[in-house]
């Protein structure tokens, strides 16, 4: 047998006689199935077949260490080769060959899915990884990259496109969003389907928007897309936020809720030189807008309940209680010395709120209020901030307690594979009916729920008016009549 064989040096050969060689393999025989005869064929450069014996078979073996001895079934070597250090295992097996275009397609998929750069494929770091993975495949370039890129996305195109043609009605979203130093527009689409009643969904598009954001290039940008996948008719409403821009796009270019429930039969007669003329000019012809009733909440929290509390009788209160929580949590976030602090006091980290979310501030004034007393004490003594009066303690503790349906109610407007339209007027009366419980029982926030029930009235007076959206409450199961009164019904 010749000598450089992984067999030679490996440890647990002495449980294996050896029999013969034939080309690249040997053939051995195990000595622990004795008196039972078990032939086995392995690679002169790997041992996985013999391992994988003994994980079958025989796991104890595996378990000892015990080192390369000279089996007496192999030949002698000389003294210059016995000399040489054992020879390591030269390659590892992995019992497949991986092809270049899985290899392609896994690349393809890591930077697409997980939104990596580009230049990713380029690294010198991550080619070798590749290379050394798939056997020594290489990766492709960036240019090889893109184009795939383009050409996936021109397909996936086509699919929704071939979706969509069978889809009598859709409902639309719109939205725009800055980030380094650039904007862009995103537009995702929704459908019943008519079989199995599941709703479905699609992002028609995530492009840049340059230049203003005014009313004129959100109706371009939205008309252009509905008309890129040929939705223009089949769209029943659009949703998009409270933005200025997006009320005055539908406002000018929309189509009237007394427009699309005209159904009579009526002659109508039209000025055929004014229609030539607007035909002349770029039209855009938008669908009904809906605005989104998780934002309006939000606005309600953030815009009526601020005011309330900074003009109401406890606006004091308010905006002390309000100050000293800011100073805890600006403290926390800037020094990681102060939240090691407060991780040691309270035995977890505050959150710190955000900006354009009122229902992280709601979340982080209900973990400054469920401190106890003595852990807001150490607190405000390690960062060096003031006190909690007693009674700024009861506010907090009051304001989170009457707030607290109304951040359940954002909650369940935001979900997204299980809120419908229908959702909308029993989450807002279920709402109404508990922060008028809870009128009789507040001494600090009367004027925090009259304020947000007369919000509701007024922003969403249109919505719980609606005969569209009462339908839609009907027709869901889990609602049906149970939301209005009895004689309503």
């Amino acid at each position: 047998m010749s000598n450089k064989t992984a067999f030679h040096s490996w440890k647990f050969r002495k449980h294996f006689r050896y029999v013969a060689e034939k080309g690249i393999n040997l053939t051995v025989q195990c000595n622990a199935c004795l008196p039972a005869t078990k032939m086995l064929s392995t690679s002169k450069t790997s041992m996985s077949n013999l391992r994988k014996h003994l994980e079958r078979r025989h796991p104890s073996i595996l378990l000892t260490q015990d080192t390369p001895c000279q089996s007496d079934d192999l030949p002698s070597t000389s003294t210059q080769e016995s000399s040489q250090p054992p020879m390591k295992q030269a390659r590892i097996v992995t019992g497949f060959s991986v092809s270049q275009e899985r290899v392609n397609k896994l690349v393809f998929d890591f930077v697409v899915e997980d939104v990596q750069c580009f230049s990713v494929v380029e690294q010198p770091s991550f080619r070798k990884l590749v290379e050394g993975l798939s056997g020594g495949k290489k990766t492709m370039c960036r240019k090889t990259l893109m184009q795939r890129i383009d050409r996936e996305f021109a397909i996936m195109k086509e699919s929704v496109i071939s979706k969509l043609i069978d889809v009598d009605t859709v409902c639309t979203t719109a939205d725009i969003w800055s980030a380094q130093n650039r904007s862009f527009f995103g537009v995702t689409c929704h459908w019943i389907d008519k079989d199995t009643l599941e709703r479905h969904s699609a992002a028609l598009a995530c492009t840049r928007l340059k230049g203003r954001h005014t009313y004129e290039a959100v109706a371009t940008k939205l008309n252009k897309i509905h008309a890129e996948y040929k939705i223009q008719t089949k769209v029943r409403c659009t949703v998009t936020d409270n933005g200025s821009n997006f009320v005055k796009a539908f406002r000018e270019f929309g189509v009237s809720e007394e427009e699309t429930d005209d159904h009579s039969d009526g002659v109508t007669f039209s000025d055929v030189s004014g229609l030539l003329q607007e035909e002349e000019d770029e039209q855009f012809f938008l669908p009904q807008h809906q605005r989104c009733a998780a934002h309006t909440l939000n606005l309600i929290a953030t815009n009526e309940v601020h005011k309330a509390g900074e003009n109401g009788p406890s606006r004091k209160l308010y905006r002390s209680a309000m100050a000293k929580c800011s100073s805890i949590w600006n403290k926390s976030h800037r020094s990681s010395l102060a939240a090691e602090a407060i991780q040691d006091i309270a035995k977890m980290q505050l959150t710190v709120p955000s900006v354009t979310r009122w229902n992280s501030e709601f979340r982080a004034i209900s973990k400054v209020v469920g401190l106890s007393e003595d852990q807001l004490r150490d607190i405000c003594d390690k960062l060096d901030s003031p006190m909690f009066h007693p009674q700024e303690a009861a506010f907090l503790k009051e304001y989170t307690e009457v707030l607290q349906p109304l951040a359940l109610a954002i909650d369940i407007l935001q979900g997204e594979n299980k809120c419908y339209l229908g959702f909308v007027i029993p989450t807002l009366l279920s709402l109404k009916t508990k922060l008028s419980e809870k009128l009789p029982h507040v001494i600090y926030t009367v004027h925090i729920i009259t304020t947000i029930t007369e919000a509701i009235e007024e922003r969403f007076g249109s919505v719980l008016a609606s005969h569209e959206a009462q339908m839609a409450t009907t027709t869901l199961p889990k609602f049906r009549l149970c939301w209005i009164t009895p004689k309503e019904r």
